[in-house]
C-alpha cells in the first residue's frame, strides 16, 4: 500500500469530475482537511470508507489501494497484489503498534520509578531497569539498519547508567540512603565496636554503611580502598 499513490489517484479522479475537495468531502460525510490528507499522501482513507470512496470516484476498491487505475484482464492478477500487499501492511503496523507500546510503556515505566527518588526500596531498581530494557527493545525494532539499532541501544544504556549513577549519589549525600544500583552488597563487622558494616559495590567508588539502622548511621563514599573517603552524615 502506498498512500501517495492512492492520494494522487484520488486527486486525479476527483478533478476529472471536477470536483473540490469539500464537494468530496461532502459525499463521504468527512472533513475536506481529511480529503486533502489522503491526496497529499499524509493519511489513507479509513476502511469503512474505501467502498464510499471508490463509489463516488468510479473506481474499484482494489484500484483504490493500489493507486493506480488496472486493466480489466489484470483484474484477477491485481487483486491478488493487493491481498499479500495488505498482508504485508498489516504485519507492519502490528510491528509498529507494538513498539509504540514498548516505548510508551517503558518511558511511563522509568519516569515513575523516578518519582520515588527518595524512597529506599529494591523496587525503583527493579522498574527503572525494566523501563530501560523496554526502551532499548522498542529502539532497536524502530530502526532497520544493524548499526543504527546497536547505537540507539548503546545510548540508551549509556544515559540509563548515567541517571542511576547521579540517583545513587544523590540518595546517598542528599537523602541519607543506600544506593539501589549495585554490582554486589557486602556485609562485614567492625572489629572494634561489633556493629555491621554493609559495603555497596559499585563501578566508580564504593559506599560503606555504618550504624545500619540507628540515629546516628552515617555513610561513607570511598573511591578506592586506600582513600579514606567522604563522610556523608
Amino acid at each position: 500500500m502506498d498512500s501517495m499513490k492512492t492520494g494522487q489517484l484520488i486527486a486525479q479522479l476527483r478533478k476529472e469530475k471536477n470536483w473540490t475537495q469539500s464537494d468530496l468531502a461532502e459525499k463521504l460525510g468527512v472533513t475536506d482537511k481529511a480529503v486533502s490528507r489522503w491526496e497529499t499522501g499524509r493519511g489513507f482513507p479509513d476502511v469503512a470508507l474505501l467502498k464510499p470512496l471508490s463509489d463516488a470516484l468510479g473506481v474499484t476498491v482494489n484500484e483504490l489501494i493500489v493507486g493506480e487505475l488496472v486493466e480489466p484482464d489484470r483484474h484477477q492478477a491485481a487483486a491478488d497484489e493487493t491481498i499479500v500487499q495488505l498482508l504485508a501492511y498489516s504485519r507492519q503496523e502490528i510491528r509498529r503498534m507494538f513498539t509504540r507500546i514498548l516505548l510508551i510503556a517503558g518511558i511511563v515505566i522509568l519516569a515513575g520509578s523516578f518519582l520515588f527518588l527518595g524512597v529506599d526500596t529494591s523496587w525503583v531498581s527493579v522498574y527503572s531497569t525494566l523501563g530501560v530494557l523496554l526502551i532499548a527493545a522498542a529502539l532497536f525494532r524502530l530502526n532497520r539498519k544493524p548499526l543504527a539499532k546497536v547505537a540507539a541501544a548503546l545510548a540508551v544504556l549509556v544515559i540509563a547508567f548515567a541517571a542511576f549513577e547521579a540517583r545513587d549519589y544523590v540518595a546517598v549525600t542528599q537523602h541519607r540512603l543506600p544506593p539501589l544500583y549495585n554490582i554486589s552488597i557486602h556485609t562485614s563487622f567492625n572489629p572494634s565496636t561489633g556493629e555491621p558494616v554493609v559495603r555497596y559495590n559499585k563501578l566508580l567508588y564504593d559506599v560503606y554503611r555504618y550504624n545500619v539502622d540507628q540515629r546516628d548511621e552515617f555513610y561513607v563514599i570511598r573511591s578506592n580502598s586506600v582513600n579514606p573517603g567522604q563522610f556523608v552524615r
